[in-house]
């Protein structure tokens, strides 16, 4: 009885959630627009000077590294760069479904024991945050390849005679995302009154490369001095593409012990999802009995430290 009218108030709960949640979506997502225009418009006549507004960035920057931000605020900077459009609550809500649908799949498929699935179904909660860095990552990297070939873009556009948001327009009509989004974000942000180095700064913010801020600091630096835009570029172009070549390099050179350092973390689950398999009796013992839950968990943390060290030994810095 008492097992049915759990099973009966789970669903409950789901749907529950979910109206929540696409209430919130609907009604939470006009309401920011809304405050971005109105931000954004509210900036003529206000603005930080460039320098200011620089050092501003580099202390919120500094501010993510060491920890002083809020956990909101780091969040709502990740859901940011990887292009997720979602809140920081809508985030979490996702994470906390999550783990009740994995603990629920996990409760079911072990015979109904709470002692086994309670603590899976809680680690699952780290689920969608394991794919937001995922995401950043693969974002981040595709930036940085195409980075050269953007700049090469705008170049082009500064030779046949178009002027900085022409060229910025025309990266975002020709390139999907990563920087079809973010110069389309640029060119949205000047259209409704922000300066270019505003944009500029909202640009190395939001994509927090080396290659980009070398990008903000030459252009900035060029309006001061004044010269020729797309000889400029064309040599940060060259420069970019240099760079990541080495870094190619650096990756194929260490690629074999990338690839040694994930078969060797990997071969314990696998070993651990085949047993599961074919002795599920067995192990559903070892992992129900207070000694095997102690094991499991020794040798999760003796797991942990080893794929630390071996993430920390392929790592090479240029």
């Amino acid at each position: 009885m008492e097992n049915s009218l759990l099973i009966s108030l789970i669903p409950a709960a789901a749907v529950t959630m979910l109206i929540v949640g696409l209430y919130k979506t609907a009604f939470e997502k006009q309401v920011q627009a809304q405050e971005h225009i109105q931000d954004l418009l509210g900036k003529t006549g206000t603005r930080a000077p460039a320098a200011k507004e620089q050092e501003n960035i580099l202390k919120r920057r500094k501010k993510s590294k060491d920890g002083q931000l809020s956990k909101a605020d780091e969040l709502e900077i990740k859901l940011e760069r990887a292009n997720m459009l979602i809140t920081p609550n809508e985030f979490i809500m996702i994470s906390i479904a999550t783990a009740f649908i994995c603990g629920l799949l996990i409760w079911m498929l072990s015979g109904q024991n709470l002692l086994f699935a309670i603590p899976l179904g809680g680690g699952c909660v780290c689920l969608p945050y394991v794919f937001l860095t995922v995401k950043t990552m693969l974002r981040m990297k595709k930036a940085a390849a195409q980075f050269a070939d953007v700049l090469d873009n705008m170049v082009n556009a500064f030779k046949t005679g178009f002027g900085f948001s022409r060229a910025v327009q025309m990266v975002a009509d020709n390139y999907d995302d990563p920087w079809g989004t973010e110069f389309g974000k640029m060119a949205a942000e000047m259209n409704l009154g922000s300066s270019v180095e505003d944009a500029l700064y909202s640009l190395s913010n939001r994509i927090p490369s080396p290659d980009v801020d070398l990008f903000v600091t030459a252009l900035l630096i060029q309006k001061e001095t004044g010269g020729s835009m797309a000889e400029l570029l064309g040599t940060l172009s060259k420069t970019i593409r240099e760079r990541y070549k080495l870094f190619q390099k650096v990756g194929a050179i260490s690629a074999q012990g990338k690839l040694s350092a994930g078969i060797v973390c990997c071969v314990p689950f696998m070993l651990c999802g085949i047993m599961f398999l074919f002795l599920p009796d067995a192990m559903t013992k070892f992992f129900t009995n207070p000694i095997g839950i102690i094991l499991a968990v020794l040798a999760g943390f003796w797991m942990i430290c080893g794929i630390g060290v071996l993430y920390k030994i392929v790592q090479i810095e240029v």
